[in-house]
């Protein structure tokens, strides 16, 4: 059974050029950018993204929690929802 990623709803309706802008305006570290990316345009699962990057599953989910109100503050100030 696959792990599945579960993003609130402002981000379905976004093309991934949307998405891509607005995880660049918002301003992440790389290591977030590249599990920002991971996890929301290419929906690859936490576990999965902690073992390319050799952390817990636990460290890439705080990461996630820490920055997705950030990205989602971000599609609302460029007014892509």
């Amino acid at each position: 059974m696959k792990a599945r990623v579960k993003l609130p709803d402002c981000f379905d309706k976004l093309l991934r050029s949307q998405l891509e802008t607005a995880i660049y305006e918002s301003v992440l570290d790389r290591e977030d950018t590249i599990i920002a990316t991971r996890y929301i345009i290419e929906k690859t699962p936490q576990i999965e993204i902690a073992a390319e990057l050799g952390y817990e599953r636990s460290t890439i989910s705080r990461r996630i929690n820490k920055f997705l109100p950030r990205i989602i503050n971000t599609i609302i100030k460029l007014n892509l929802h």
